[in-house]
């Protein structure tokens, strides 16, 4: 690993409204990270090296006690992530995971923990996970869909020039679920008080045949399918391009029993 460029450290704040059949249920989680830059990745230097540290995440509200269960032992599983050392292309997608190893080390712990705990009700986790570990490009998208990681690439590469644009792209589902929206994102990008601000929103790209229905309805069995999508966001960074803050919006629809609002706020600390 190279010598360390910068370090930035931050609070991510998470509130999210669900609804999901007869489920409706409210939460917030806090937690704090370090990103640390490297530089540029020796050998493929058109690739930038960061470590990204989590340190802790907690729950502090919530309705439902079976989200308390659910949130703690999703976080039990997600502390085999904790450091992340990434290689980031310059439109924003993770290239490579260095530190795998390390991953699946953690993991093998873990692993192991769970089956003297309760093999019964781990095995679907440990088959998953183990599918998962075994497959890096779909391990490496599921690291960028993280609220953190999704924050940070989200508008990665929008162009600092007092411009407005739109591009079309796909964004994975906040729900779990897997597929992935067909979006029109719009970047607005203006120089405000010595910050690069950037204002996005995505709207659901109606005209695209790519929304994959089928897995939508074999995943949740809902045959009756609205499908909405709508992300409001603004990135504050500084001219060194370090981001300062992030605050994103996300409302998305399968139907009326399927929906659910988040609002992530990152902010510096």
């Amino acid at each position: 690993m190279e010598n360390k460029v910068s370090e930035n450290r931050y609070k991510l704040t998470v509130r999210g409204n669900a609804k999901m059949l007869k489920m409706v249920d409210s939460f917030a989680t806090t937690g704090e990270y370090t990103l640390s830059y490297f530089g540029y990745h020796g050998p493929r230097p058109e690739l930038k090296e960061y470590m990204l540290e989590e340190h802790e995440v907690k729950l502090t509200e919530y309705h439902d006690p079976n989200t308390f269960q659910i949130i703690q032992y999703v976080n039990k599983i997600a502390c085999i992530y904790n450091r992340q050392h990434v290689c980031v292309s310059g439109s924003g997608d993770i290239k490579g995971l260095l530190n795998l190893p390390e991953i699946k080390t953690k993991w093998d712990t873990l692993k192991k923990e769970l089956m003297q705990t309760n093999p019964i009700a781990a095995f679907e986790v440990i088959r998953h996970k183990d599918r998962e570990l075994a497959n890096p490009p779909d391990l490496i998208d599921n690291l960028a869909n993280s609220h953190f990681m999704h924050l940070f690439l989200y508008s990665y590469n929008a162009t600092a020039d007092n411009v407005t644009y739109t591009e079309s792209r796909k964004s994975r589902d906040r729900m779990g679920i897997g597929f992935l929206f067909p979006v029109n994102v719009t970047y607005t990008t203006e120089l405000t008080d010595g910050k690069y601000v950037t204002t996005t929103e995505s709207v659901l790209n109606e005209k695209s045949n790519e929304l994959d229905k089928k897995l939508i309805t074999q995943v949740t069995g809902e045959k009756e399918l609205d499908v909405k999508h709508y992300t409001k966001a603004t990135f504050e960074r500084d001219v060194q391009g370090n981001l300062l803050s992030a605050h994103m919006q996300v409302f998305e629809q399968l139907n009326n029993d399927y929906k659910t609002d988040l609002y992530l706020d990152l902010e510096s600390i």
